[in-house]
Order: structure tokens, then C-alpha cells, then sequence
């Protein structure tokens, strides 16, 4: 765990470096954040690289890494560098997608409706038909994946930056969880997000993938359009409760990916019931109406899943569950969406 104590002698020993375009500090500036220790001893921070040209934000990395390798207890360094524009550097250029086959957001307008747990489980069956997935976790401030998988690790890099995902259950993940502490918020504002998810998009090393799935942030805002517009997936699929209220922000995330020029592929309603004992249905967000919901989003409702303990616990324990209702669900789901996909391609 990340302290206040241990981030200390961090920041001192970059406290001397001046910024190149302002009057102070790299830190007086705000050019340097995100400082933290993890307990692996990996040192990492946040540089933005606004307004500098390559070769002085490389020098400036350089000395920033020099500076970090010297504090006791530091066996690494990781440097993420942000623009408002653009990332710079090798990554910049690097296009890791061009490798993989179909982009696909999974998104809901707002949080609490399962939407991680559903992109996290959707790309486990793509993978059991033999695909090669990928899983984007792009929630900068809630990241989930790496709880949902079981991720204990950290993501590394290449030898010019380029992020290398995890390897989870036949997954390739990448996301803020495998790369921040996970006990502390990543308080970050807009360009700066934009730049960390050009990095962990097209500028990873993702390598050769049928379908990555990309689990959106809730809203429909800013990040939303910047990671449609990096990120080009081939279609998004909502996810929603069968509340009023869920459906409206659904409705509203439908209507901007496709003033993006993303098709909607379909809707999964989450949490749809509840299958209780001698057979009786409960409904606790109403009932999944398909020609109501299809009719709000423009999308045909292509799953209605349970509300299922077993997949709360597995979830919480990093174990997804290969059985049960929605995995078999979304195994067909899956099958759908893959037939879809390629069938647009063609």
C-alpha cells in the first residue's frame, strides 16, 4: 500500500528539477503527479508533456528516472507520459490495435448496472469459442477488472514504453487498475485522461486479437467521445437495468455513440429478475419488456440476465464462473455478437 510517508522522499528528490516551459518545479507546475510507491517497489508517476518537443521530454524523462532510481527502497521505474493533444514519443506512432480483428465497447450511461461484470464475462465467452480477446478496462476512476479477474500483478512495458496487458484466464487485460494503487482515487482531469487511455489503447502492445472489449466509462461525456474517436470499435452493446431510470441514461449513451458513427449491436438487461426458490420469479427493476426496451434504445435486447449470487461471489473472489445462467447466456450472446461482427466486415 501506497502512504503518504512513503511518497515523500519521491517527490523531494524531483522537487530540484525545474520545468522547462514554467517558472518552478516540476511539481510547483503541476508537470509531474501521480507519485506513487508500490510495494513491489515500482516507482511510478504521471509527466505531461505539453508544450515540449520530444527530444526535451525524453531528457526531461531521463532525468525524472535518474532522480526516482535514486531514492532507497526503489527497484523500478514507470513514467506515463500525457498530452493534451497527443502522447509523446514511441508510443505515439505505435498503433497496437492494428492487430486486432473487432473493437467492441460495452457501455450503460451510468454506473451500477453491472456493466463491468457483464464485459468482463462477455469477453471470457468470447474466449471459450477459441478467439483471441482482449479486455480494456477504460474506467480511469472506478477500475474493476482486475478485482473481476483476479489481477494481482502490474502491468509492464517494452523496452520503447509500449504497455504490455496481463494475461488473465486466457484474457489479455489492461487497464488503470493494473497500473495505479488500488487504494487510492486517480484524480485525473481530462487531457490527462485522454493521454493514459491513447496509452493503454492504440498504444499498447496488444498484439494479434479476434475482439477486444472495451468496458466504457459511465457518462457520456468527453472520455466517451475521446475513446470512440482512438479506440474505432466496430459497435458498442448497452448494458441496463429494466428500470426507468437506467434505460434513460442507456437511452442517451445510444444516441451519442451513434452521432459517433457506432452502431448499437444490442442491449443486455442486467439483473433482470431473480430466479427464487420452487421456480417463482422476482423482479426487483421491473420486468425486461424487449419491445419496450428494444422500441427506448433502437437495439434488439439480446440477453436478460439473473440476478445471480453465484456470480457475485465469483466476481468478488476474481473467479468468473464458466457455468451457471449467464454464462450460458452470454455464451450465446457471444456467438451472436461474433457472427455480427464478422458478417459487418465482410
Amino acid at each position: 500500500m501506497t502512504s503518504r510517508h512513503a511518497t515523500e522522499p519521491l517527490a523531494l528528490s524531483l522537487a530540484g528539477i525545474a520545468d522547462p516551459r514554467g517558472s518552478g518545479s516540476i511539481l510547483d507546475t503541476g508537470r509531474v503527479s501521480g507519485i506513487k510507491l508500490a510495494d513491489d517497489g515500482t516507482a511510478s508517476a504521471v509527466l505531461a508533456v505539453d508544450g515540449l518537443p520530444a527530444a526535451a521530454a525524453r531528457a526531461l524523462e531521463t532525468e525524472i528516472i535518474t532522480r526516482l532510481r535514486q531514492v532507497p527502497g526503489v527497484a523500478r521505474v514507470r513514467i506515463i507520459q500525457t498530452s493534451e493533444r497527443h502522447v509523446s514519443g514511441p508510443t505515439a506512432d505505435a498503433n497496437g490495435l492494428a492487430s486486432v480483428r473487432h473493437v467492441v465497447a460495452v457501455a450503460s450511461g451510468k454506473g451500477g448496472v453491472g456493466k463491468s461484470t457483464v464485459a468482463a464475462n462477455l469477453a471470457l465467452a468470447l474466449r471459450r469459442r477459441g478467439l483471441a480477446v482482449g479486455l480494456l478496462d477504460a474506467d480511469i476512476h472506478g477500475p474493476s477488472a482486475h478485482i473481476l479477474l483476479g489481477i494481482r500483478t502490474r502491468a509492464t512495458a517494452t523496452s520503447d514504453r509500449r504497455l504490455i496487458p496481463v494475461a488473465a484466464h486466457g484474457l489479455k487485460v489492461l487497464g488503470m487498475g493494473l497500473m495505479a494503487d488500488p487504494d487510492r482515487a486517480v484524480a485525473w482531469r481530462g487531457p490527462m485522461i485522454s493521454g493514459a487511455m491513447v496509452q493503454m489503447g492504440p498504444g499498447a502492445d496488444w498484439g494479434q486479437l479476434d475482439v477486444l472489449i472495451v468496458d466504457m466509462p459511465p457518462g457520456t461525456g468527453d472520455i466517451q467521445i475521446t475513446l470512440a474517436q482512438k479506440l474505432r470499435p466496430a459497435g458498442v452493446v448497452l448494458v441496463t437495468t429494466p428500470q426507468a431510470l437506467a434505460v434513460a441514461d442507456a437511452r442517451r449513451a445510444a444516441a451519442l455513440f451513434r452521432q459517433l458513427d457506432v452502431p448499437v449491436l444490442g442491449t443486455i438487461a442486467n439483473m433482470a429478475r431473480i430466479d427464487a426458490p420452487g421456480g417463482k420469479l422476482l423482479h426487483p427493476f421491473g420486468k425486461a419488456d424487449a419491445p419496450k426496451l428494444e422500441a427506448a434504445l433502437g437495439a434488439p435486447l439480446v440477453a436478460a440476465l439473473p440476478l445471480d449470487p453465484a456470480v457475485t461471489a465469483a466476481s468478488d473472489q476474481g473467479t468468473p464462473l464458466a457455468t451457471g445462467p449467464v454464462a450460458e447466456t452470454l455464451a450465446g450472446v457471444a456467438a451472436r455478437l461474433w457472427e455480427e461482427l464478422e458478417a459487418r466486415r465482410a
